[in-house]
């Protein structure tokens, strides 16, 4: 149910927001229902539907979460990758290697005869 509720298998009757009246279901079968308190500083939070909610709400937002570090994952390797190329040609350059053009020219070829 939550933190600022009882479970629902307790019974309780909803009077407002923050007060609960006992009702007949406190069979004491389920922990939680001894539990519950109407104070504002306690109600429910030591319950097991608290921590409950509370898992199945992190669960939500932590996928959410893992989903974008994804996304940024991806987005920062392809960046890595055009940098590295980038970085190459710019090396190749400052070497003044040649494009296109054979590498090896021998200076005196010989001829067969």
């Amino acid at each position: 149910s939550g933190c600022c509720k009882p479970p629902t298998s307790c019974g309780y009757t909803y009077m407002n927001e923050t007060y609960w009246a006992p009702g007949e279901g406190l069979t004491g079968i389920d922990t939680d229902c001894l539990r519950w308190s109407n104070d504002q500083l306690q109600l429910c939070y030591g319950c097991g539907s608290c921590k409950a909610g509370v898992l199945a709400s992190l669960k939500t937002s932590w996928r959410k979460v893992s989903v974008i570090n994804i996304v940024i994952l991806i987005i920062l390797v392809l960046l890595y990758v055009v940098a590295w190329a980038a970085f190459r040609h710019i090396k190749s350059i400052d070497n003044e290697e040649a494009h296109g053009e054979t590498r090896m020219e021998k200076a005196r070829p010989t001829y067969l005869i």
